[in-house]
């Protein structure tokens, strides 16, 4: 059904898509775990404010119409369908609630907007626990003051997070970070270096931010001082920031560097329309940041994933050395990190999946070894990363350890404390030369490698492509996450395979920007019950994770975007910038596999079976009007998704996702002779039964729920032909229940051979697939 014209489709109004299925697309956006939230939680935050015994103003300082004028210009919702064996992204003209009716949450949301370009969600509600009861509202008594504690406080949770959901998937940050992104390159005064080294990596600013923003909602009559002096490229940033969304004030391009600059910074404009104005200083001399703030920040002032080009990790990653005259400045870390990235990339060849665990296939880079020195600092990140970035390593590290620099027990101390502090930021030691050269190597190997598993628009990932990058993250703990990172990609190409969680949750964490990745460790979030799917190799299975979403890009695993019966499509991910419109997402922003299963029947069989041939035997032409859909799971947990089945649109069966890959994984049987037959004469005595798909489908009665297949009973030998589609294949697989499967996918006198050698006088089943 296209939606393109619908006008009562809330958020999904007047797109240009055709999506299959209207209400279940609108359920997705406005149902209890829907994404379109914001309007109903700015209105639950409005009516607790008042509650409270107050009102949310706005402050004389803000333009609501420079806001409304700007967002309306600028605002652009991205949406992302998956049909059709695509990715597709559309545009949600009605699905962005940036721009509400009254004034003073207007002014909220374009503090949050602005906040959401640099800080992460705990830190905006921090800061705004301190402004809303500063300037944002007008109590009904005097004599009262506003305490966002207990209920309120949730309430202003929840709407942060909802709108940083809403902002992260709107084109106007982007235009927004261009904006400011301009006005910094405008700035002048001083050379580069001093501007960058005021953008701090180790302090919390978050108490600075507070200071300026106060400053920002104060009345301008009551302003002191009437312009504002920073040390923070942070504040300044800020202060750009507020700038375009309608507040009153002007980040100054010019930065002051001397006494007489600034004393004549301090002074008031006296031209006419002039804004107060924000300005950055460079020397120690004068007090700047001069709102008295006591406040001690509880939230982490790391800086937000942001959006770039694979190309632009590098340049985000070294910012601070950027325009640097040392040799080791960011242009030169970021040919390495280049180079590293084409060389591990070109040594990729394929994934493979063995009983749900990762081994990727490797040509190694180049024939020669590299020296043992230069073993030895790779060992510190993985002891077979060498395999994949010797060319890089012999171009940029040095031979011997004895060189300046390169002493490995020096690089380790240097490593813990890189960027702890501002004192070794500025540092000439040739070890954080060395230093920052490795993780060039090492991060570039990592994005090279890992690209070949993640799609952007059908094609592998390039250096065009747009992933989400967190600036610090991998400087921290010493390196930790990065180290981390080729840690799991390390065992990947060994023999000590990943399991395939742990694989999922490093693509998320490398190219969505996602930091809370612990599916590993989580078991599934529905209660234990009679229902929920479980096997003989993991009674209690941890949940399986087909996407997720993060930083406004979405990564959605292949086999939900191509159904196949290769395993190893679990393995691939597309990735594209937008919120997910066709599948719903769990309260940590991820595509889970259901684990519900319906309860089985008996299916009756020919008491005197007499077959002597098993081959390919159900050809009926009526199955190519079978499909099989991906849709939330409406009869268990509608946060989770699981297969459906249909034959000429109808609803014929529900297939559990995790069945479908533990049985792939450990049932299918490889062909090991070399001569791939289709057909296997046997004895009949052995008594094997022919089932047809059509067999399976009459246990599905009307009012009643949709029945699987019970072939447990004793001594039941079963072959069953799913091979006449991919949809076919799939229904064959997860449709039926049995002691002992066997997934014929390559040869079927294998798979007979395999079940014969292992047949306990207990039932069997094979499955032809295509």
């Amino acid at each position: 059904m296209s939606i393109a014209f619908a006008v009562n489709a809330g958020p999904l109004a007047q797109i240009g898509l055709e999506i299959a299925s209207l209400p279940t697309a609108y359920q997705l956006a406005t149902g209890a775990y829907g994404w379109f939230k914001a309007r109903e939680r700015s209105k639950s935050l409005q009516e607790l404010v008042s509650v409270s015994g107050g009102q949310l103003v706005s402050t004389s300082s803000f333009s609501f119409t420079l806001y409304k004028s700007t967002r309306t210009d600028h605002t652009s919702m991205q949406g992302v369908v998956v049909q059709d064996q695509k990715v597709q992204r559309t545009a949600l003209p009605r699905g962005s609630t940036a721009i509400p009716e009254h004034s003073g949450l207007a002014c909220l949301r374009a503090i949050t907007t602005g906040l959401l370009v640099l800080h992460k969600t705990e830190a905006i509600v921090e800061i705004l626990q301190d402004l809303i009861p500063f300037a944002l509202v007008q109590m009904n008594q005097a004599d009262t003051s506003l305490e966002i504690e207990g209920a309120l406080l949730s309430s202003l949770k929840q709407w942060v997070s909802t709108v940083a959901l809403e902002e992260d998937s709107d084109m106007f940050r982007k235009f927004l970070l261009e904006t400011v992104t301009a006005r910094r390159s405008r700035m002048t005064g001083v050379h580069i270096d001093n501007i960058l080294e005021m953008d701090h990596t180790s302090v919390n600013e978050i108490p600075l931010v507070i200071g300026v923003l106060r400053w920002i909602l104060t009345p301008a009559h009551k302003r002191d001082p009437m312009n504002y002096p920073t040390r923070s490229l942070r504040v300044w940033t800020v202060a750009s920031l507020m700038e375009v969304l309608g507040f009153e004030i002007q980040a100054d391009a010019v930065v002051v560097q001397s006494i007489r600059e600034y004393e004549s910074g301090l002074q008031i404009s006296r031209r006419f329309a002039d804004n107060p104005r924000v300005f950055l200083v460079v020397f120690n001399s004068e007090e700047t940041d001069p709102t008295p703030m006591m406040h001690i920040p509880r939230a982490s002032d790391s800086p937000k994933p942001q959006i770039t080009m694979i190309r632009g990790i590098p340049w985000i990653m070294f910012r601070e050395l950027r325009g640097s005259r040392d040799e080791i400045d960011t242009q030169y870390l970021a040919d390495i990190w280049n180079m590293s990235f084409r060389n591990a990339k070109a040594c990729f060849r394929r994934i493979t999946m063995v009983q749900q665990s990762i081994k990727i296939e490797i040509q190694e880079d180049g024939d020669m070894g590299v020296p043992e020195h230069q073993k030895s600092l790779m060992s510190d990140f993985s002891p077979e990363f060498d395999r994949i970035c010797r060319t890089v390593m012999r171009h940029y590290i040095s031979m011997s350890p004895s060189s300046p620099g390169w002493d490995p027990y020096e690089i380790k101390e240097q490593m813990r404390t890189l960027r702890e502090d501002e004192g070794c930021a500025g540092a000439k030691s040739p070890c954080k030369d060395s230093c920052y050269i490795l993780y060039a190597i090492v991060c570039g190997a990592v994005y090279g490698l890992c690209s070949n598993a993640c799609l952007d628009n059908g094609n592998v990932l390039s250096e065009d492509s747009e992933v989400a990058f967190a600036p610090d993250l991998l400087f921290q703990d010493g390196g930790r996450k990065l180290k981390e990172w080729a840690h799991i990609i390390g065992h990947c190409m060994t023999r000590n395979q990943v399991p395939l969680t742990t694989w999922s949750d490093l693509l998320f964490e490398v190219f969505l920007g996602k930091e809370d990745t612990s599916s590993a460790s989580l078991k599934s979030m529905n209660a234990p019950s009679s229902t929920n799917y479980s096997n003989r190799q993991n009674p209690h299975p941890h949940r399986l994770l087909l996407g997720a979403q993060s930083n406004g890009l979405i990564a959605v695993a292949d086999i939900l975007v191509r159904l196949t019966t290769r395993k190893e499509s679990f393995c691939y991910f597309h990735i594209a910038r937008g919120q997910i419109l066709s599948f719903p997402l769990t309260e940590d922003y991820y595509i889970q596999a259901s684990t519900y299963m319906e309860a089985a029947s008996i299916l009756a069989l020919d008491p005197e079976p007499n077959n002597c041939v098993l081959h390919r035997f159900d050809d009926t032409s009526s199955y190519s009007a079978m499909r099989v859909d991906v849709e939330p799971c409406w009869a268990g947990d509608p946060r989770t998704v699981l297969f459906v089945l249909r034959s000429h649109g109808v609803p014929i069966a529900t297939m559990n996702i995790l069945a479908f890959i533990d049985r792939l994984s450990f049932d299918s049987v490889e062909c090991r002779c070399q001569t791939p037959s289709w057909e296997v004469p046997v004895k009949a005595a052995e008594r094997w039964q022919l089932v047809t798909l059509y067999q399976l489908m009459r246990t599905r009665f009307k009012g009643m729920s949709f029945k699987r297949v019970d072939v447990s009973f004793a001594a039941t030998k079963v072959l069953l032909d799913g091979s006449q589609s991919v949809a076919a294949s799939i229904y064959a697989i997860c449709h039926v229940h049995s002691k002992h499967l066997s997934v014929a996918t390559e040869c079927l006198a294998c798979a007979y051979a395999h079940v014969m050698r292992n047949w306990q006088k207990s039932d069997a089943i094979i499955v032809i697939t295509c």
